[in-house]
């Protein structure tokens, strides 16, 4: 009984934090196109609406200055031309950001942006979720 009490409660969080991001415009800036799919996938579960995805920076900033997106999850490392020259517009316009990485090293982001949200590829679903909703949650 109090395992199935549980169980609502965590699916009753979910739920009510999901909520929080229905109708959430997120840009997907990922140029591995499996992983772009997954990000996808992830984001419509939580109710969010798809901006790109984009494969490169220049998209990027077209898509960020076309649709004002209230979020984007951004792969630091868009066909071999890093994102961190256009991060500073997109945060100073507000953009909540989580940049992805498949290197887990640290030390390979500009000390500036390295107290940004970030998460290694390959992701772990449960953590992805629950720190896009954290980042992208209505405040």
């Amino acid at each position: 009984m109090i395992d199935m009490c549980n169980m609502v409660l965590q699916e009753q969080t979910f739920v009510s934090s999901t909520a929080d991001l229905r109708g959430r415009r997120i840009l997907i800036a990922e140029d591995e196109a499996m992983i772009a799919l997954d990000l996808e996938s992830l984001l419509h579960d939580l109710g969010c609406e798809i901006i790109g995805p984009v494969a490169n920076v220049e998209d990027l900033v077209q898509q960020f200055e076309t649709h004002h997106p209230d979020g984007a999850l951004l792969d630091i490392n868009l066909r071999g031309k890093q994102v961190f020259a256009v991060l500073p517009q997109l945060i100073k316009q507000g953009l909540p950001v989580i940049i992805t990485s498949g290197y887990d090293d640290i030390t390979l982001i500009p000390q500036d942006f390295r107290a940004l949200p970030r998460i290694s590829k390959p992701f772990n679903q449960t953590a992805l979720r629950e720190l896009c909703v954290t980042v992208f949650a209505k405040r």
